[in-house]
């Protein structure tokens, strides 16, 4: 069985900065299907309970220590207890590259997958700031 792993939406981005401290919040709303009569239907929703999981924001701060930046986000649905931390870190390495370092915990790490709980540590470069 074939499954789309797309979630139409539409979300507004409200951020807010001052001096070293960024924080920000992205409420979306779902645009959502027809109901699928036969679950290898092509059309109609794959992903009727993906708000369960993903809630209907995140929320984000970060704060830059000058060679150091670290944000957290975080999403959460209150009626079903679901959502997600995640945690970066970038570091200073060599000339204009930065480690990075991040952490996540919860629903929604891809779309392939949204629905199942996962905790992810990964390591990396960045090019460019995060803020």
């Amino acid at each position: 069985m074939r499954h789309k792993h797309l979630w139409n939406r539409v979300f507004a981005e409200l951020i807010f900065e001052k001096e070293n401290w960024v924080w920000f919040v992205r409420p979306w709303y779902r645009l959502s299907e027809d109901a699928k009569t036969d679950p290898l239907e092509p059309g109609g929703d794959d992903n009727p309970d993906i708000a369960d999981y993903m809630g209907h924001a995140k929320y984000g701060v970060g704060y830059d220590f000058g060679d150091y930046e670290l944000s957290v986000k975080l999403r959460q649905n209150f009626s079903t207890s679901n959502g997600a931390v995640q945690v970066n870190l970038t570091t200073p390495l060599y000339g204009k590259l930065k480690g990075y370092v991040t952490f996540f915990n919860g629903y929604g790490d891809s779309l392939i997958d949204y629905n199942h709980k996962q905790t992810r540590f990964g390591l990396g470069i960045a090019l460019n700031n995060m803020f």
